[in-house]
């Protein structure tokens, strides 16, 4: 859902202006951090957001929060970097379609608690499992293998996981991209998936490396056209998400019960031209925001805003 709506979103030219901002603010104190933004303020361009993603801390860290906690709000600062990634990667992949359509397996490593791992994947077998943020996927196994060991060596108290995730004969779908990285040392390789690429798990065991224990989960990259995942995907798509995609991220915001949130992002829409242009797109923030302070018993407020969606109806009634 949160890609389809990025994807449908206009972004204005100061896009990049105010997410470099939002991140100074993020790293105030953090001075490596702080010169990685100025270059990347300096120097990004459309055709380097894989590369500002895989190599850019800065950017993967907030994005792996935000994604995380549904910050919806701040994932919108982050529109435009992630429209522009999903764009490369359709174009990285018809690049390296010859070199990709060799390689069967990748795989990722990554470590969780052992509640979320019950949760998520061991009682989901069968089921369907979706990287909310970018995924990297090595096509050396053993880098995998090696990323665990160190994280548990850190965190004793987790559990290793070992992605092993099958893309053999998959059928490209532009929606859900997903390329391989070249490194130039081909050991180094990686595949990268776009944002919310969806998964089926085929199998979860419990396999030894060493003396260590960890759990093998065979995925399997399933296809946006799969029956089931367009069963899933149509009970939460509306019109609304298509004819007002930003206005839907500031409904999803008050469905979650972040009303505070909600408020300050539709009132950043009111500066937005792509919505001052749009009288119709106008109405639906000023109802929405009229609805939020009517929640919060603001009356005055929410009768200004009630004003506004009854003088900009009248302009196209």
């Amino acid at each position: 859902m949160m890609k389809e709506i990025i994807a449908r979103l206009k972004f204005e030219s100061c896009s990049k202006d105010v997410l470099i901002e939002f991140c100074r603010i993020v790293y105030t104190n953090h001075d490596e951090q702080l010169r990685a933004i100025d270059e990347f303020a300096n120097n990004y361009r459309p055709n380097k957001a894989i590369y500002c993603l895989t190599n850019q801390s800065f950017i993967s860290r907030i994005l792996n929060r935000v994604v995380r906690t549904h910050e919806i709000d701040i994932l919108y600062k982050f529109g435009f970097f992630i429209k522009q990634a999903t764009i490369q990667l359709n174009r990285l992949h018809e690049e390296n379609k010859v070199l990709i359509e060799t390689i069967f397996m990748v795989y990722r490593g990554k470590t969780m608690s052992c509640l979320e791992f019950e949760t998520v994947i061991k009682n989901n077998c069968g089921g369907f499992l979706s990287f909310p943020n970018f995924l990297i996927a090595s096509i050396n196994k053993k880098f995998a293998i090696d990323f665990i060991d160190r994280r548990l060596a850190m965190h004793r108290d987790m559990i290793g996981i070992l992605f092993e995730i099958d893309i053999a004969k998959t059928a490209f779908d532009e929606k859900s991209p997903f390329a391989l990285l070249k490194d130039g040392d081909v050991d180094n390789d990686t595949v990268c998936f776009s944002m919310s690429t969806i998964f089926c798990i085929q199998s979860v065991e419990q396999i030894t490396n060493g003396e260590m224990l960890m759990w093998s989960v065979q995925l399997k990259l399933i296809n946006n056209d799969d029956q089931q995942v367009q069963y899933i995907i149509a009970s939460t798509r509306h019109d609304e998400v298509h004819a007002n995609p930003a206005f839907h991220l500031g409904k999803l915001l008050v469905d979650m019960g972040e009303y505070k949130r909600a408020e300050q992002f539709l009132l950043s829409l009111l500066q937005d031209t792509a919505v001052l242009s749009q009288p119709r797109r106008l109405v639906r923030v000023h109802n929405g925001l009229a609805a939020i302070y009517t929640y919060n018993h603001d009356y005055i407020k929410a009768l200004s805003h009630y004003h506004e969606v009854l003088r900009l109806s009248l302009t196209y009634l």
